[in-house]
């Protein structure tokens, strides 16, 4: 299976899923180490673009976009069916959905709606699973935000 992500050109070759450990996300706490990666480029560019309005001084560093393979056996599916009626509101709740999947390490990769488009899907992948040792860096490139996302 093909995802993206586009991250930072200094940890451009960082899979450890270190930078989410440190900060939390969306689908985990600080502590708990996880990929983000989405299924279209274009999902990639709005996940990061969204979070660009809180910090403009990002939206200024080097980015790369990053092709993934990664093994499309071991997955857990979540579907908007599957999620509480707000759950876009309530962060605590999608982070505890994630921690418990890393706590499993059942799975390589959780597949989740969305948050900017509940309609597309972002994977995310555990650093810790035995089968993360076969996600590859197909392609890497530098990427330039289009200017008119940015005002």
């Amino acid at each position: 299976m093909i995802v993206y992500r586009i991250t930072n050109s200094l940890y451009r070759n960082d899979l450890s899923g270190s930078g989410s450990s440190i900060y939390g996300g969306r689908w985990n706490s600080k502590g708990h180490a996880i990929l983000y990666s989405t299924e279209h480029i274009s999902l990639a560019v709005l996940e990061l673009v969204v979070n660009f309005n809180q910090d403009r001084e990002s939206a200024e560093q080097s980015y790369h976009l990053i092709e993934l393979e990664i093994p499309d056996t071991s997955q857990i599916v979540l579907r908007l069916s599957d999620l509480k009626k707000d759950w876009t509101e309530d962060v605590q709740y999608s982070q505890y959905i994630g921690d418990e999947f890393l706590a499993d390490n059942n799975n390589l990769t959780l597949k989740v709606p969305s948050a900017v488009v509940p309609e597309e899907h972002n994977y995310l992948v555990n650093p810790n699973h035995n089968a993360f040792k076969k996600v590859n860096i197909n392609k890497s490139k530098i990427y330039r935000f289009d200017g008119r996302l940015l005002k």
